[in-house]
């Protein structure tokens, strides 16, 4: 039962203010922390002033905070980095497949250090025992369920990546994956982990572990600016030091041309076939 005299508005205007309120703080936290006295004696915390929804903002004055932060500003382009693909029916015209099962992580917010976008990573393997024929919704749903066992319980697996890379390569059970993890122990810890989906037990002998002699010097933490493009730029990150929490996974399946959403952490999708 909503109590009495419930007003909608204010109610939406209040969660909404919240959630909007957070992401404009973290942005501008080199301003001043959460509890920052608005002044506007810079051009950041003039913008940060001006993003921040108030409680007597009207929906005309909330849309136009908005549009500055999300449009003005550029922060909507986080929620779609820019990729590089084909569409999926072509992709699928070309080459038939194996169903795939793909993890996906990333960094907490909180951990991502200015400047740069959060770090993922991704994990997939095929499905050998199964095809676009034999694959059903009820055989997806036990996938489902055992990636949500696994990965997403509590607060969700964290796979810690770092400089090493480990490969273990057993394509007669649809496993060629390249972990970059902190430690040899790490990596198997994942690589465990995601063969329990499928209930196979890891064979080492099938794993190979690469470290760089000098990997600070080789993927520096802070990496080095370049002359690109008619200036200087910072050069893209390579095997960068972050916890990556699991988000989702999704089923890729030949013939269909949207994957099926197995767990969904992030709230990304509408639907989960994990129950």
């Amino acid at each position: 039962m909503l109590p009495d005299g419930f007003d909608p508005y204010e109610h939406l205007q209040s969660i909404f203010r919240m959630m909007h309120n957070r992401r404009v703080r973290y942005e501008f936290r080199d301003v001043g922390p959460d509890d920052w006295e608005p002044v506007l004696n810079t051009p950041r915390a003039s913008l940060r002033v001006a993003c921040t929804i108030l409680d007597n903002d009207n929906s005309g004055m909330m849309e136009m905070r908005l549009w500055l932060f999300y449009v003005l500003l550029k922060k909507a382009q986080d929620f779609h980095p820019a990729i590089y693909g084909i569409p999926v029916p072509s992709f699928q015209e070309a080459r038939k497949f194996k169903p795939q099962i793909q993890l996906y992580f990333q960094e907490d917010a909180g951990d991502v250090d200015r400047g740069y976008a959060p770090c993922t990573g991704e994990i997939s393997f095929r499905l050998m025992n199964n095809t676009s024929g034999n694959l059903n919704e009820a055989l997806a749903r036990n996938y489902a369920n055992k990636i949500k066992t696994l990965f997403s319980s509590g607060s969700g697996f964290v796979w810690k990546k770092g400089k090493v890379q480990c490969v273990y390569t057993d394509r007669e059970r649809g496993y060629a994956l390249r972990i970059l993890c902190r430690t040899k122990a790490e990596g198997r810890r994942v690589i465990e982990q995601v063969l329990d989906i499928q209930n196979h037990s890891p064979d080492w002998k099938k794993l190979n572990v690469s470290e760089n002699e000098s990997a600070a010097a080789a993927y520096p933490t802070v990496p080095p600016n370049e002359f690109i493009f008619g200036k200087s730029r910072r050069t893209p990150r390579q095997r960068p030091i972050a916890d990556v929490r699991f988000q989702y996974a999704v089923l890729h399946v030949h013939g269909m041309p949207h994957p099926v959403v197995l767990v969904d952490r992030s709230r990304i999708f509408r639907e989960q076939l994990a129950t």
